[in-house]
């Protein structure tokens, strides 16, 4: 029995259209386990030397796109503020999501120059409530910068203002930054 090449390829090549026709095409979904969030405010509460709040009280408000309003915030040189950063979602906080995942987050603050920020001491571990030394008399931007996944035990996810924190892993979910000027 002589078997013609030509017919078995003309077959497979039919067989393989069938296949490929039958299969489901589903649209894939991405994987995003990153939080949603459409606003952001971060508020500056200003400190007595004893750490007493004032009721002082600074906003900077964050649109989807992460555009700030305002886009310059005038700040006091030499004083610590409270610092409370809320996410929102179609209007509602949704901080307790990130308290939820306390183990996952971590916010980071790099100020450009760095000077700009003399120390940042976190009161909740991930950053959403803390403590921001304002420094020197130099207009700077400051950067805020929220890490998701990562592992807050790596060396480089010690720092507020880790250059390195990459190397931690994980992923940004917050990315936003506006000017500061400091003054008296």
């Amino acid at each position: 029995m002589k078997i013609n090449i030509a017919n078995i390829g003309i077959i497979a090549a039919f067989l393989a259209l069938g296949t490929l026709a039958s299969c489901d095409k589903k649209t894939p979904q991405p994987n995003n386990q990153n939080e949603e969030f459409d606003a952001i405010k971060v508020n500056f509460i200003k400190l007595e030397s004893n750490g007493t709040q004032t009721t002082d009280t600074t906003t900077v408000s964050f649109n989807a796109s992460g555009v700030a309003t305002p886009a310059n915030t005038n700040l006091t040189t030499d004083k610590k503020y409270r610092t409370l950063i809320t996410l929102y979602s179609n209007g509602a906080s949704i901080n307790h999501e990130i308290i939820e995942e306390a183990s996952e987050h971590k916010f980071f603050f790099f100020a450009n120059p760095p000077s700009g920020v003399g120390s940042y001491t976190y009161n909740d571990g991930i950053g959403l409530d803390g403590v921001m030394e304002i420094k020197g008399s130099t207009a700077f931007n400051l950067q805020i910068l929220l890490r998701h996944g990562l592992n807050k035990n790596h060396a480089d996810a010690q720092a507020y203002n880790s250059p390195n924190y990459q190397n931690a892993g994980g992923d940004n979910d917050l990315n936003i930054n506006f000017n500061i000027t400091p003054g008296q």
